[in-house]
C-alpha cells in the first residue's frame, strides 16, 4: 500500500484558498509535513488573504498560479511530492451566484469541468512527477446522497456503496442543478480509473456533508459558514434560500484529520466495504440539524445576548414548508479503519461563530 508518512518528502494540497484547503494545510504541518501549498491567484484579495494566513505556518510553501483550467499548472507543485490532497473545486453555491474560479462563466458547465477537466490536469501533473503515490481526493456527500433522501424509508443510514447517480432518470441526472453532484460522481471514477491504470500511485476519496467549523482567514467565509453567520448577525438566511432546512454537519477539523489518516494509513482501502471512500457526515452522532430551531438554539446557548436572524418557514402564499431529514450516517467506516474522531455540533457552531466574529466577519446584532 502506498502510506505516506511526513518523512517521506514534502506533499501537496489544492484548492488553500478555500474553507477545506487552508485548515487540510494546517492540519498536516502540525504532524510534521513540508506543505506545498497550491493557489490559484495569490494576488487576489482570496490569495492574499491566504498567503498571509498560510505563509506565517511552519513549513509551507506557497505554490502560486495553480489553476484547475490550466493543463500544467500543478507540475511544479507535484514534482518530488509524495502525496497530493486534492481539495481544489469549482463552488457555484455562493450566495454572489458565482462559481469560483469562473472558467467559462457558465456556472454549471463551470462547476462540472472544475471537477472533471480540472482533476485530469491534477491526474495528468501527478503521472508527470514519478513520485507521488497517493491522492486523496475531497468529493462529497453530494456523491452518496444526492436527491435520493426523500424517497428512502425513515432511519436509512448511508454507507459507502451509495452513489447519488443510483436509479437516477438520466435527463434529470443532466440537469444543471445537479453539475455538482454529478461532477463529484464522475470524478470519483475518474480518479479511480487512473489510479488503477497506472499502478504507481493510489487514491483514497472522502465524501463531506456540510463543511464548518473555525474560520482561520476571512477569504475562507462562504456556503454554510457564511449561511449560519448571517443568522447568528441577526439576518436571514440568502443560500440556497431564505427558507428553514436542515444542516448535515461536518466539523472542518475532524475532516482534515480524517484526510492526514487515510494518507498515512496501510490498509488495503479498495477491499473495504464501497471501496476506498469514507463518508465523513455527522458531528457527535447528530447527522441532521433544523436551522431555524436546532442550530439556532445552540447559538443562543453560547451567545445569549445575540439577536439571531430566522429562517422563512412559510411560503409566499403563507404555506408552512415541508422538510424532513430521514436518512442518517454516523461515519462507522471512518471510525473504525481510519480511527477517524468527531467532536460535537455544538464545538463546531460555537467556534464558527467566535471565530466569524473575532475576524469581523459578523457584526453582531445585541438585544435590548
Amino acid at each position: 500500500m502506498s502510506a505516506i508518512t511526513s518523512r517521506n518528502g514534502p506533499v501537496a494540497v489544492t484548492g488553500c484558498s478555500g474553507f477545506t484547503g487552508g485548515h487540510m494545510v494546517r492540519e498536516l504541518v502540525h504532524h510534521g509535513y513540508s506543505v506545498r501549498a497550491c493557489i490559484r491567484d495569490a494576488s487576489s484579495w482570496r490569495g492574499k488573504d491566504c498567503v498571509d494566513y498560510l505563509s506565517r505556518l511552519p513549513g509551507v510553501e506557497i505554490i502560486d498560479g495553480c489553476d484547475l483550467f490550466t493543463e500544467g499548472s500543478y507540475d511544479d507543485a507535484f514534482a518530488g511530492a509524495s502525496a497530493v490532497f486534492h481539495v481544489a473545486a469549482v463552488l457555484g453555491n455562493s450566495a454572489d451566484g458565482k462559481s469560483q474560479p469562473l472558467g467559462a462563466g457558465d456556472i454549471a458547465k463551470d462547476v462540472y469541468d472544475g471537477g472533471l477537466s480540472g482533476t485530469q490536469n491534477v491526474i495528468d501533473s501527478i503521472n508527470k512527477s514519478d513520485s507521488v503515490s497517493r491522492i486523496i481526493y475531497t468529493s462529497s456527500m453530494a456523491a452518496v446522497s444526492g436527491a435520493k433522501g426523500a424517497t428512502l424509508a425513515e432511519g436509512y443510514e448511508w454507507i459507502e456503496t451509495d452513489w447519488s447517480s443510483d436509479a437516477v432518470d438520466e435527463e434529470v441526472w443532466n440537469k444543471p442543478q445537479n453539475s455538482y453532484a454529478k461532477s463529484k460522481v464522475d470524478t470519483e471514477h475518474l480518479i479511480n480509473a487512473a489510479a488503477e491504470l497506472s499502478g504507481r500511485w493510489d487514491a483514497i476519496t472522502m465524501n463531506p456533508a456540510m463543511i464548518c467549523g473555525p474560520v482561520l482567514f476571512k477569504a475562507q467565509v462562504g456556503q454554510w459558514i457564511e449561511q449560519i453567520g448571517r443568522v447568528a448577525g441577526g439576518l436571514e438566511p440568502n443560500w440556497p434560500s431564505k427558507y428553514d432546512m436542515y444542516y448535515n454537519i461536518i466539523d472542518v477539523r475532524d475532516l482534515v484529520k480524517a484526510h492526514r489518516l487515510a494518507a498515512e494509513s496501510s490498509v488495503d482501502h479498495k477491499e473495504t466495504q464501497g471501496g476506498s471512500r469514507y463518508i465523513m457526515h455527522g458531528s457527535g452522532g447528530r447527522s441532521a440539524l433544523r436551522l431555524g430551531s436546532e442550530l439556532t438554539e445552540i447559538i443562543s446557548g453560547f451567545f445569549p445576548s445575540f439577536h439571531l436572524g430566522e429562517p422563512a418557514t412559510v411560503t409566499s402564499k403563507g404555506e408552512p414548508i415541508k422538510i424532513e431529514s430521514r436518512a442518517f450516517n454516523d461515519s462507522k467506516k471512518a471510525k473504525s479503519v481510519l480511527g477517524a474522531t468527531f467532536r460535537s455540533v455544538d464545538e463546531t457552531i460555537r467556534d464558527l461563530v467566535e471565530t466569524s466574529v473575532e475576524l469581523g466577519v459578523i457584526s453582531p446584532q445585541l438585544k435590548d
